[in-house]
């Protein structure tokens, strides 16, 4: 109870006086503080208690996902959760399809070597009933509850290209997965975000990106908080 009375609080705040609320987390002179539609959306998953960005990683994703809108190809989110940053997602992509990768059943199997302190069955309160009802309204989203890549087998053997990803899964052979099966789908000049890669409690996903970006000619770029950014290059 309490905390749902600060989460609504701190919403008011945000919608009614945003430039004194970011004033107060040393952020009046962002970028993010002339987005007021992005602001809107931030106080809404506030409120909500949902998502589990930092305020400067929810403007990095929702700003790399408008870059991104009116471009060819669909979106796609593989680490779900409860559905905040996918709420984010839909907001910005425009006319494009957003496809959502996750078991909806908790984290599966962890290896103690690679993965921190992460246990299967963690993130389990996220179910697919919840995440569908949280974003409904929003056209043109697709779910894929199961384990990954066996719940994108389908979506492999189609044509579909993603001209946005968003990689938010905190282990190294789901991270891995995630960009062994998306790289080769993301189209040229489309754009991949990791949660996490900069999170030195979270060692499995820097681990993988640095194992499988190696070679490759993309350049990886730090985008504040935790998060990695990099755009495919091709014709």
């Amino acid at each position: 109870m309490a905390s749902t009375l600060r989460n609504r609080l701190l919403a008011g705040l945000i919608e009614r006086c945003p430039a004194l609320f970011l004033r107060l987390k040393g952020l009046a002179r962002h970028p993010l503080a002339t987005d007021r539609e992005f602001l809107r959306l931030h106080a809404r998953l506030v409120r909500d208690g949902e998502g589990m960005q930092l305020l400067s990683e929810r403007y990095n994703l929702w700003a790399t996902a408008r870059r991104a809108a009116g471009q060819p190809g669909a979106f796609a989110e593989f680490g779900v959760y409860r559905g905040g940053s996918a709420r984010i997602l839909g907001a910005a992509k425009g006319g494009a399809d957003l496809h959502l990768f996750d078991t909806f059943e908790g984290m599966p199997a962890v290896n103690p070597a690679t993965d921190g302190a992460f246990r299967a069955g963690d993130f389990a309160d996220g179910s697919l009933g919840q995440v569908q009802a949280y974003l409904a309204g929003i056209p043109g989203v697709f779910y894929h509850p199961g384990f990954f890549p066996a719940s994108a087998a389908e979506i492999g053997r189609s044509p579909l290209r993603f001209r946005f990803v968003h990689l938010d899964v905190d282990l190294y052979q789901s991270t891995l997965a995630g960009l062994e099966f998306f790289y080769p789908r993301l189209l040229p000049g489309g754009l991949l975000v990791a949660h996490d890669y900069g999170d030195p409690t979270v060692p499995g996903v820097r681990r993988a990106f640095d194992e499988y970006m190696r070679g490759r000619p993309e350049r990886m770029v730090a985008i504040g908080g935790t998060q990695v950014l990099f755009e495919k290059q091709g014709a």
